[in-house]
């Protein structure tokens, strides 16, 4: 008895749903014919394009109708339905599934008809508009043949107008011609006359002009040798002045120069005469090399003299030399030795300010140990007596100093 029932109430869902479907493909297979007309515009002219419209919206909603009153008779059963039911039901899945693919591939096709239909009436109306236009651009053609052949007739007759009045022109032009060519005969005669005895006139006066000019010629010619013979003698005792007044300066430029010579080496000699005399009494005054100041002064005495010889004999470059000793032996004086450092040199350039103030130093070369030694005795030396010129000072404001222990 129970199994009557579920059968029947299987039944009648499989009958629903069957009539669902029914009335579903209806619903989509209607819309297929519904068709929609759509104006062109443009002058009045148009062309009616035919298209199918499918209310997708109505067809999805009475699908999820369907699926929602399949699904509560489903769950009213509330039993397992069996193996081969659910089978149909796949079948029938399937063949809905089947009919929507038709439906669509059909619908696809009719689109592609109307596509077709629209783009062969665009076609036939393009082939029209080009019809029309070469209908137009002929009768354009043939107006402006007949505008071109109206003023090719109006020029004509604008041409034989002239033409005529040119005749009456030329005829009117030849009469006056004629008149003028009679009184130019007239007047030509008289001119002659009157150019004739002004020819007679003009040869008199040139021949008398010819006369006076020569006269003049020769007068002129007499004036201008006079005037050639006065200046050659005039720049010729001017050449004579110049040669005298160059040979006076050149003698007076040469007893100048002579002069400023001997000035220059007398205060040359001058120079180094009191350099050596600044050095002199630099070294004689200072305590160089930490020893007592009756020794240092007999050796700054002793140098002295040896530099006052070299002086003497234009040697210069000693009072330079000296100044040098002096600035080396005043920071080698702190320069702390080391047994290690034997075998070993380290370059030390300094810089001095014009009163003997060390400014920087900076290692060349040479080994770290001794360099240390060395950049320690520079720092604190501080300070070298002064040059005693500017000259010296300029050669020896950045010397370099070697350290070792020898």
């Amino acid at each position: 008895m129970q199994n009557n029932r579920q059968k029947k109430g299987i039944d009648a869902i499989i009958i629903s749903f069957v009539l669902h479907i029914i009335l579903f493909g209806l619903l989509i297979l209607g819309s297929f014919y519904h068709n929609v007309e759509m104006m062109g515009g443009g002058e009045g002219d148009g062309d009616v394009i035919g298209a199918v419209m499918v209310d997708t919206g109505a067809a999805a909603q009475e699908w999820g109708r369907l699926q929602q009153q399949k699904k509560g008779q489903a769950d009213k059963q509330k039993q397992p339905e069996p193996v081969e039911k659910q089978t149909q039901q796949d079948e029938q899945q399937a063949q809905i599934e089947e009919q929507k693919r038709q439906q669509e591939l059909e619908r696809q096709k009719q689109l592609e008809r109307q596509k077709e239909q629209e783009r062969r009436k665009e076609q036939e109306r393009q082939k029209q508009l080009e019809q029309q236009k070469q209908q137009e651009e002929k009768a354009r053609l043939e107006a402006l043949e007949k505008q071109k052949q109206a003023e090719e007739a109006k020029a004509k007759q604008a041409a034989e107008a002239a033409k005529l009045k040119a005749d009456a022109e030329a005829k009117r032009l030849a009469a006056a011609a004629k008149q003028a060519e009679e009184e130019a005969k007239a007047k030509a005669a008289e001119a002659a006359a009157q150019k004739a005895k002004e020819a007679k006139e003009k040869a008199e006066a040139e021949a008398k002009a010819k006369a006076e000019a020569e006269a003049k010629a020769k007068a002129d010619a007499k004036a201008k040798a006079d005037a050639e013979a006065k200046a050659k003698a005039d720049a010729k005792a001017k050449a004579d002045a110049e040669a005298k007044a160059k040979a006076e300066a050149k003698a007076k430029a040469d007893a100048e120069a002579k002069a400023k010579a001997d000035a220059k080496a007398k205060a040359d000699a001058a120079k180094r005469k009191s350099e050596q005399a600044a050095l002199d009494d630099f070294l004689n005054g200072g305590d160089i090399g930490g020893g007592s100041a009756q020794k240092g002064g007999n050796a700054n005495k002793q140098g002295s003299q040896g530099s006052g010889a070299g002086l003497g004999a234009g040697d210069g470059g000693k009072v330079g030399d000296q100044y040098a000793g002096v600035i080396k032996k005043e920071i080698k004086r702190r320069f702390i030795k080391d047994p290690s450092f034997a075998g070993k040199v380290c370059s030390i350039k300094i810089q001095l300010e014009r009163d003997g103030t060390i400014s920087g130093y900076q290692k060349i070369s040479g080994p770290d140990d001794i360099c240390t030694a060395a950049l320690s005795a520079v720092a604190r030396t501080k300070k070298v007596p002064a040059a005693p010129s500017d000259a010296i000072y300029n050669k020896y404001k950045a010397p370099i100093i070697d350290f070792d222990i020898k």
